[in-house]
């Protein structure tokens, strides 16, 4: 059987499973489930023409598409993801650079989507396995999920370098644990990163709010220009500081930051809550959870 064949086979499989899966995921019945598994588990992940083809992320990323407008329950969506994430890795691990690139791209995908169960699962299955070597960027970014995900007590830090209030510089010294509120949410960002921008946009205008609702905010700052980052940061009626050593800042390291704007939601204890991906996000898990408490 040649490679444009089975590159034709994987394609049409799709095709198939695009017309069918849907109703069979989303029926709890055993038999149903194993046959949508069973089109992606006959897919060669291996194959490098299939792989360099154009079609061989689109392929994975509808599958789990798929489950995710399903309208099952998140606990049987998280079920089905990581079933079809074993499929894909368990196949590839004679394949170090492959297994490599695989992991990252869906790591990344759960990342996007804000499907952190299921981040924190390939995180954790990658981490574990003993067949591959995993990159070093990889590990770091992984790392971030065994040891800060959803439950854990996040690291205690001291505000170092310049620390600004208001526009207004902070002489006494303030550690994460000084701050006293219902939530804490810890922002890594910087003056240079677009999307720390917008996402600063997003939160000036709700602070007031999410204050009343017991949220304090501290924005560590990975900016290594300091007047880059007191204009930035000028307008912030809350905590930032910058140690200006950009990635190789201590606090950046202790939250495995690779990525920005890269946020944290604490309790008062500083125990994670949530790893939100926007200042939305964090608006509507605040909600949600404060509503669950009553």
């Amino acid at each position: 059987m040649n490679n444009k064949y089975l590159i034709l086979v994987a394609i049409f499989s799709l095709v198939v499973f695009n017309a069918t899966a849907q109703h069979a995921i989303s029926n709890s019945s055993p038999i149903e489930s194993m046959a949508c598994e069973k089109v992606f588990g006959n897919i060669d992940y291996e194959n490098p023409e299939l792989y360099s083809s154009g079609k061989f992320f689109d392929l994975i990323e509808r599958q789990f598409w798929i489950i995710q407008t399903s309208g099952l329950d998140d606990a049987t969506k998280l079920k089905e993801m990581t079933k079809s994430v074993d499929i894909i890795l368990d196949s590839v691990q004679k394949d170090e650079k492959l297994y490599n690139d695989l992991t990252k791209y869906l790591f990344q995908y759960f990342e996007k989507y804000s499907l952190f169960p299921a981040s924190e699962y390939i995180a954790l299955k990658a981490l574990n396995q003993k067949e591959v070597a995993l990159t070093s960027s990889l590990t770091h970014k992984l790392e971030s999920y065994r040891l800060l995900s959803v439950g854990k007590r996040a690291p205690d830090f001291e505000l170092i370098g310049d620390v600004f209030k208001n526009g207004k510089f902070v002489k006494n010294k303030t550690r994460l644990t000084d701050i006293k509120a219902k939530y804490k949410l810890v922002i890594f960002g910087a003056s240079w990163c677009e999307q720390c921008r917008f996402e600063m946009t997003q939160l000036l205008p709700r602070y007031e709010e999410l204050k009343s609702k017991g949220v304090e905010v501290v924005f560590i700052s990975l900016d290594t220009d300091n007047q880059e980052f007191q204009k930035f940061t000028a307008q912030f009626p809350f905590l930032s500081s910058c140690d200006y050593k950009k990635w190789e800042s201590q606090v950046a390291k202790q939250y495995y930051i690779s990525s920005s704007p890269t946020f944290f939601l604490l309790d008062k204890h500083n125990k994670i809550l949530s790893r939100p991906v926007s200042i939305q996000h964090v608006q509507t898990f605040i909600e949600k959870y404060a509503k669950n408490k009553l």
